[in-house]
């Protein structure tokens, strides 16, 4: 029998893109959720929106196609998302990359178990590769 010593981690990361021309407000969150402010759930959707705009925060903001493209091997985001990112520096709108963790509160943790993808007139949210 074998019995491991070290390290071990069950912990999960998301690593998301955010594209937006603004911040990402409480109300514009729960409204691309289909959340109303009332509902039952909405605490725990204004902690994952907490937790997302924190993690934006310390997130890498994109400039450039060259930025982006530098992206290769570090994020899987898809050829369609990274076109999406390109159009949107063209646009001059917001591109930041940030990442969650099942390590954190609640709201990170169940952000972390699903791919999700988040799509608004006012933002789009892509987070489709997730490591469990």
């Amino acid at each position: 029998m074998k019995i491991k010593l070290d390290f071990v981690s069950n912990s999960s990361s998301t690593s998301f893109v955010y594209i937006s021309s603004e911040e990402l407000s409480e109300k514009v969150f729960l409204e691309a959720a289909g959340v109303e402010p009332d509902s039952p759930v909405a605490d725990l959707f204004l902690q994952m929106h907490s937790e997302i705009c924190g993690s934006l925060a310390y997130g890498q903001k994109l400039s450039s196609k060259e930025d982006v493209e530098g992206l290769t091997g570090t994020y899987d985001f898809t050829p369609d998302v990274i076109e999406r990112m390109k159009a949107a520096i063209e646009r001059g709108e917001n591109v930041i990359t940030a990442n969650l963790s099942s390590d954190g509160a609640l709201a990170e943790s169940v952000l972390c178990m699903e791919i999700f993808q988040i799509e608004s007139e006012k933002f789009f949210i892509n987070a489709f590769n997730n490591y469990w």
